[in-house]
């Protein structure tokens, strides 16, 4: 009778230990949503200023927002999502690593004011280097650089716009910056391609135009580095 209560009081621990076991394994993570972007309105009637929303994409993940005569790339934040509030009425998609994420706009007449136009007042132009200093590329091709314009202002309406290389007054691209109601800033991304003659490197600046403001901006010069062969 002893030895058997002595193998009894041996198996509880046993039998408490598994159950602990199995209360500690985690449960499965939940699977992420599908990346997903919508234009949101949140000004009385349904109508501006609008929030682009952004959810399901991997933490503090890279993208590019397109929109109307705009790009900008920014990040998501630790949870995969991003509030983009102040941005104008049109179609928008994001992407990142390759893939493309339409965004859902609201049905426009309704939303977007009637299509009233009116003036902007711009107060301010700027011009931000997206192209970090001395990138290494190869000087033997051309290398593409990116620069960020900035337009703030109040009211409705277009903005045109152009950008001109260097000193050369030889517009390289020119667009229109969107303001709807509830806007006071637009970005107008520019790409360009800076050039190595007789093997310096490459460097060189851009200007941001706004004619109806007359205003501009220009960049500081950028200096890129040359590979080693």
């Amino acid at each position: 009778m002893i030895r058997h209560r002595h193998l009894t009081l041996l198996a509880a621990p046993l039998l408490l230990s598994s159950a602990a076991v199995a209360f500690a394994s985690p449960a499965p993570a939940a699977p992420r949503p599908a990346a997903s972007c919508e234009l949101v309105a949140s000004g009385e009637g349904g109508g501006g200023p609008y929030t682009l929303v952004l959810e399901g994409f991997e933490p503090n993940q890279s993208v590019t927002i397109n929109g109307p005569h705009t790009s900008r790339r920014t990040r998501v934040g630790d949870e995969g999502t991003l509030d983009q509030q102040g941005v104008g009425y049109g179609k928008y998609s994001v992407t990142s690593k390759g893939k493309r994420t339409g965004c859902l706009t609201p049905p426009g007449g309704k939303h977007d004011g009637g299509g009233k136009q009116g003036k902007v007042q711009v107060t301010k132009v700027e011009v931000v280097t997206l192209t970090a200093q001395g990138t290494v590329v190869d000087c033997t091709k051309p290398s593409k650089v990116l620069f960020d314009g900035k337009i703030t202002g109040t009211g409705v309406g277009e903005v045109p716009y152009f950008w001109t290389f260097a000193s050369s007054p030889d517009v390289l691209s020119r667009g229109k910056a969107v303001f709807t109601p509830g806007t006071t800033g637009a970005s107008v991304l520019l790409a360009t391609e800076f050039v190595s003659v007789n093997g310096n490197p490459p460097n060189a600046f851009v200007t941001l135009h706004v004619p109806s403001a007359n205003m501009n901006a220009q960049s500081a010069t950028l200096t890129l580095t040359c590979a080693k062969p």
